[in-house]
């Protein structure tokens, strides 16, 4: 296994009709929703349209736009929110989300869910009825449309075409009433996760999903860039899934497309938030991105026998690099065996091998190393802190995966850093001598 370093209307347009005429200012922060329910187990299985209701596409996470169920019923609530109707109603809906389900039968189960969501969508749309035209009322007003947003895209995920008609016409809604509006930002940012939670489902075989998640991720950052913590979320969940999928597919007309999604959300990223974890990540992936085609530099690190490796030592004969970690089932069956049957075939002045070593602990890497024959040097950070995924090398290159191979060629020349199992002793023969 490997290691992952962790976007048309209806025929009922019950919110156009509930909010037609009534204004929504976009200077409020977004007001929390309750906790959503994950795309898996019976409700994936529901999914239209998908012959693999387990996840099928390469998708990295993005930051859930609910909060945890314990921190649904907030005693703040009842202290900021006048106790009417409209807070009744919506602690109503709270207690009502988080309560379980009365089967555990698949079938009955859909039906409850099903039937729990429109209950929730009408004692939604109450609210919004009760608090639209209320200035001081916002926050329950933002609060219904979270809920509303949220039932809405349950339904669509595991419902009909209808549903998923319904659930972009209110979206729409909200732009057309107000495009900068809090309501709006909701709205666009709940399509990006229907787009993101599509691209898990069925990315393998409607790789589409993928560029859609693309282009509603940078729809967000570019309209809504106050709100950063979504922004940067989004993009570069969009980015890395964009990536690893661009990998993934044996589509080679699919492959680039996706892998230009990716720059561009890395790319809006490290532009618009430089200062962010993300933003920082994704100027590493950008300069990983980069890479072939150029001589590589800034390569260097201590070995695990007390010695040093450096990129300017590779010019001179081809360079094989791979990221690594003893807990990984996918390095031990996969990827070992290839790198033994590589160095039976070519000597050691014909190849140099070198190894990046992601364990945290040092026993660890040592008790595995000496029960397998790990080939070429490893270089692994006598500094604990700078171990695993904060090893500098990962961190200055933005490294997605473990494992995962380089090739460099003679003059030193980055070939490739997506190198695959299955292609790699055809790769070797071109740069070989």
């Amino acid at each position: 296994m490997s290691r992952i370093r962790i976007q048309q209307f209806g025929s009922t347009l019950i919110l156009a009709g509930v909010l037609a005429g009534c204004g929504d200012g976009g200077s409020e922060s977004v007001v929390a929703i309750a906790p959503t329910e994950t795309a898996t187990g019976s409700q994936a299985a529901e999914t239209p349209g998908t012959t693999e209701p387990k996840a099928a596409g390469v998708t990295a996470s993005i930051e859930s736009p609910v909060k945890a169920a314990a921190d649904s019923e907030k005693p703040a609530m009842k202290s900021a929110f006048p106790d009417d109707e409209a807070t009744k109603t919506l602690r109503e809906i709270q207690q009502l989300r988080i309560a379980a389900l009365p089967t555990t039968n698949i079938e009955e189960a859909r039906v409850a869910r099903r039937e729990r969501n429109e209950r929730i969508i009408d004692m939604a749309t109450q609210v919004l009825r009760l608090t639209m035209n209320e200035e001081s009322r916002k926050p329950q007003f933002h609060l219904a449309i979270g809920q509303l947003l949220e039932a809405r895209f349950q339904m669509a995920l595991s419902g009909t075409k209808e549903d998923v008609d319904l659930f972009y016409a209110d979206v729409q809604t909200l732009n057309d009433r107000d495009s900068k509006s809090v309501a709006a930002a909701e709205g666009v940012y709940y399509i990006a996760k229907f787009a993101h939670t599509k691209a898990g489902l069925m990315g393998k075989t409607q790789p589409v999903w993928f560029e859609t998640l693309s282009r509603w991720a940078r729809e967000f950052a570019d309209r809504f860039p106050e709100q950063q913590q979504r922004a940067v979320s989004l993009l570069f969940g969009a980015a890395r899934s964009c990536e690893l999928h661009s990998v993934a597919t044996e589509d080679v007309e699919l492959s680039p497309r996706l892998l230009t999604e990716a720059r561009l959300c890395y790319t809006a990223l490290a532009e618009k938030f430089p200062k962010s974890d993300q933003g920082q990540e994704a100027t590493a992936s950008l300069r990983r991105l980069a890479l072939p085609g150029q001589v590589l530099s800034q390569f260097s690190g201590p070995t695990a026998d007390g010695g040093m490796v450096s990129a300017d030592e590779f010019p001179g004969r081809p360079t094989l690099i791979y990221f690594w970690d003893s807990e990984s089932d996918e390095f031990t069956r996969d990827i070992l065996p290839l790198l033994d049957k590589v160095r039976s075939q070519l000597t050691n002045d014909r190849l140099r091998m070198v190894g990046v070593a992601l364990d945290e602990d040092e026993s660890t890497l040592n008790t595995f190393m000496e029960s397998h024959n790990v080939p070429g040097q490893q270089i692994f950070f006598p500094n604990a802190e700078q171990r695993s995924w904060n090893s500098p090398l990962v961190r200055f290159w933005g490294i997605p995966t473990s494992p995962s191979i380089w090739l460099v060629d003679a003059k030193g020349k980055v070939v490739s850093t997506t190198i695959e199992t299955d292609d790699l002793m055809a790769q070797l023969k071109k740069v070989v001598k």
